[in-house]
């Protein structure tokens, strides 16, 4: 069985131990708002409950929102199978219904996956090919609105807001507009929306986001200005796994000037709420400026963003498969400095962490798609060091 995140995120584990014990109380419930099962995405990633449940295990979190992988034969089979997977978790899965909007019954499956137990809808623009405004997406929107009177609980719609598609931000916007008892979440930090949905954010409690991303920048950019209550905890398992995930999210919440009590309630507070049909919780506004904070001397501040620039670039080489050791020896480098910096020092420790998985591997990992299950973002050699070498260096409000 392949846990998602393992082995590589071994080396994440005592710094992941000491991050938690500064940046959330004692007892904090991790819930994940972002999770895939499935056997047939085209991309050759696969996933079952046995291995979501095994992810959370060794993050150690309590559950899940789960939903199908992309099937490109239609979603009402898998979407049972998932709904059959859920209630043998023990409680501890939940699921959202997945849907192609250019299919003529995505209305009537979404509509039966809410009657089975489903808590709302997830929709992938870029592997269902469709782009926004779209009819049957302000249909979904409808019946979430619907549904959500009837039930007396916030319906969440789940959006790919990642790589690989246009900018969603007028028109999810206008979705969140239409439908306050909606909770519409943009995945993957909603990178392809970042710079356009923080003003409507700040009014629109119900525009929301998960944290599943690793590219430390797109990461601040969304604890600076977007409120801690509409941030939700995310792995993107099996792509992703929870040991990375949740340390990212403390770190780059800490950065941000988040306190324990808000890091726990984006750890999986509020999304439990969502879930039990309670009122989100307000955890005020966005930080803003205070993400920026840095009280290094100005060579280990400019370090950081050099060896940032390099990771990014690593870290795009390793998930496609290309060499990744010249920009990884370069954030060593850029590491190098006579400031003493502990953060730095960690930075360079990771990284050298990662060559040596490399070298052990004896290859370049094969590009996603080709040997694919081995090699997923997740478990490519090196990786978990190397993604959070860059976060490590981001994020020096966390220390070391």
């Amino acid at each position: 069985m392949l846990i998602p995140g393992a082995p590589q995120d071994d080396d994440l584990l005592e710094l992941h131990a000491r991050t938690l014990a500064a940046s959330v109380p004692e007892g904090t419930v991790w819930l994940d708002a972002h999770t895939h099962i499935g056997q047939n995405d085209p991309d050759g990633v696969t996933c079952t409950r046995e291995e979501v449940l095994a992810g959370l295990d060794r993050a150690g979190h309590a559950g899940a929102v789960v939903f199908p992988t992309h099937e490109p034969d239609g979603y009402a089979a898998f979407n049972a199978a998932v709904r059959a997977d859920a209630a043998a978790s023990g409680g501890r899965l939940r699921t959202l219904v997945r849907v192609d909007p250019g299919h003529p019954d995505a209305v009537e499956e979404a509509r039966a996956g809410l009657e089975a137990g489903a808590v709302g809808v997830k929709l992938h623009p870029r592997s269902d090919a469709f782009g926004l405004p779209h009819p049957t997406v302000d249909a979904l929107g409808d019946l979430l609105g619907e549904w959500g009177v009837r039930s007396g609980r916030d319906p969440i719609l789940l959006f790919h807001a990642g790589r690989g598609i246009p900018a969603l931000g007028p028109s999810a916007v206008a979705l969140a507009e239409r439908h306050p008892n909606v909770r519409l979440i943009l995945a993957h930090t909603g990178v392809s929306d970042l710079g356009l949905v923080a003003e409507p954010a700040s009014r629109l409690p119900n525009l929301c986001f998960d944290t599943s991303w690793w590219q430390v920048d797109d990461m601040l950019q969304m604890y600076a200005t977007i409120p801690p209550g509409q941030i939700h905890y995310a792995s993107d398992m099996p792509y992703g796994g929870g040991v990375f995930a949740s340390l990212a999210l403390m770190r780059c919440a800490v950065q941000a000037g988040h306190g324990p009590d808000v890091v726990a309630a984006m750890a999986g507070a509020q999304l439990q709420r969502v879930l039990d049909g309670e009122p989100p919780l307000d955890l005020g506004p966005a930080p803003g400026e205070a993400v920026l904070a840095d009280d290094r001397p100005l060579i280990a501040r400019l370090a950081s963003r050099r060896a940032i620039s390099y990771l990014g670039i690593a870290s795009l080489g390793s998930f496609h498969g290309g060499p990744v050791e010249e920009p990884l020896s370069l954030a060593r480098l850029a590491c190098a400095t006579d400031t003493g910096d502990p953060v730095l020092a960690l930075v360079d420790a990771l990284c050298e962490r990662a060559q040596e998985r490399i070298a052990a591997a004896g290859s370049t990992p094969a590009p996603i798609g080709e040997q694919a299950r081995p090699h997923l973002p997740g478990h490519a050699p090196g990786i978990a060091a190397l993604l959070a070498a860059g976060i490590v260096a981001g994020t020096p409000r966390a220390g070391a």
